[in-house]
């Protein structure tokens, strides 16, 4: 009985394996990211900070592209409020590659916006972009988006 107690205080503290972490392939994974790619570019052009916002999973971050980390779909809802009022346009997500991790995977990808300067004029903004994608009851969400944009000069 004792050489049974370590192994499941072990599987308590840890966690289980998910038996359906194993049923998700890099298919899978690429595919979901592609479509989450599709839905976020079309979501930004009608500019529907819900839609946006409900990409992501109810706990998901931002890291935005200025610096402050945007938490919970509340919050990402108001960023993208104040995104679209901005007048940041033309959003295009490439994904490069996409891989398993747990129940879920991540992906990078490239990526350009227009967005507007301080001078009313507009300039195209390019990118990298890291995501970590999470697959629940719901479907596939993003948990954790970080963008990389190389200073302007």
């Amino acid at each position: 009985m004792k050489h049974l107690i370590a192994p499941a205080l072990l599987v308590l503290v840890i966690g289980a394996p998910s038996a359906r972490a194993s049923d998700v392939t890099e298919a899978d994974v690429m595919q979901a990211a592609t479509d989450l790619g599709h839905r976020y570019d079309s979501n930004y052009a009608a500019k529907d900070p819900d839609a946006m916002a409900a990409l992501y999973t109810t706990d998901g971050v931002l890291v935005s592209p200025s610096g402050p980390i945007v938490r919970g779909r509340d919050a990402l809802k108001a960023y993208y409020v104040k995104r679209f009022a901005s007048g940041a346009k033309g959003h295009a997500i490439k994904i490069v590659e996409a891989h398993v991790q747990g129940n879920g995977g991540y992906g990078l990808a490239s990526f350009s916006v227009t967005v507007p300067e301080a001078n009313g004029a507009f300039r195209e903004e390019r990118g990298n972009i890291v995501a970590v994608y999470s697959r629940d009851a719901d479907g596939w969400h993003m948990r954790l988006v970080e963008p990389s944009v190389p200073p302007t000069k």
